[in-house]
């Protein structure tokens, strides 16, 4: 399995595509009288969209464009992103933690098995500190996720590691300005 390639038309296509299905989605719970469904699916996108500003606001962009890419990029792996950030000033994480992120991922992709449920769990919370909450669920062949090549700007700590489950944090060695 390796991750397709995409281009910023078929980015502008799934986009303008998940934006019309959502619309749709609320139109028909409106449509069938489940105004608290279609008020609940307001909120999910809202939050989503809110997140991405959010992520933007602290300047990971690279790392946001792979987030809102992931799923055209990787369709066998589900990504649930979650936000905390209260502080701005990590541009200079941005790169270094989009490529982390990747290499992670595109060393994972291949060893997927099957169609079992793959989700990928990414958690940005900033406070004093840029810290990056990464799990995988799944399943894939054995394999130990070891990669600790990174800049001098995270350390990795490993909390997980079992044929089922990759849970990892990686937390900047710096504060944010």
């Amino acid at each position: 399995m390796e991750p397709k390639q995409i281009s910023i038309n078929e980015v502008l296509r799934h986009t303008m595509h998940d934006f019309l299905n959502n619309l749709h989605l609320i139109q028909m719970n409106i449509d069938m009288g489940r105004h608290e469904e279609a008020k609940n699916l307001i909120r999910t996108y809202s939050q989503k969209c809110t997140q991405f500003f959010d992520v933007n606001n602290i300047g990971l962009y690279n790392t946001n464009e792979w987030i809102q890419t992931f799923s055209m990029a990787y369709n066998k792996v589900s990504l649930e992103v979650q936000t905390t950030l209260l502080k701005r000033g990590a541009e200079r994480y941005d790169s270094p933690l989009q490529e982390y992120l990747k290499r992670f991922i595109d060393t994972m992709y291949p060893l997927l098995k099957g169609y079992q449920e793959q989700i990928l769990s990414v958690h940005l919370y900033s406070h004093d500190v840029l810290e990056v909450q990464v799990e995988l669920v799944g399943e894939w062949t054995s394999y130990t996720w070891i990669d600790e090549s990174f800049t001098d700007l995270f350390r990795v700590e490993k909390e997980m590691n079992t044929e089922s489950r990759i849970k990892f944090k990686l937390i900047a060695t710096e504060r944010l300005e």
